[in-house]
């Protein structure tokens, strides 16, 4: 019998990893023949009917995220001048200040 203890046996932690190989021609030819099977109405497995991430992906996102940042500050810095000269005229108008 051994003594009590206050904390648990520390456990050894397996892990399941397989590594991958990346074919870009593999992975070509998988989206284009995805893509004639879609053009021509076959069936297409559930497996390939996952959006499929092309190269560049996540460079076409964040550049479209870049240019759609740039229009709305564009946006807030007009929308903040006109505020500003209709806050000025209002002022020479009403005399608030």
């Amino acid at each position: 019998m051994g003594l009590p203890r206050f904390f648990p046996e520390m456990k050894i932690h397996e892990f399941e990893y397989i590594p991958r190989y990346y074919d870009p021609r593999k992975e070509d030819l998988k989206i284009r023949r995805a893509r004639i099977r879609k053009e021509l109405g076959k069936d297409v497995d559930e497996e390939e009917d996952t959006r499929i991430l092309q190269h560049g992906t996540f460079r076409r996102m964040y550049e479209r995220r870049k240019s759609d940042l740039k229009q709305a500050n564009r946006r807030r810095t007009v929308l903040f001048v006109i505020l500003m000269v209709g806050a000025y005229f209002a002022n020479q108008y009403f005399h608030f200040i």
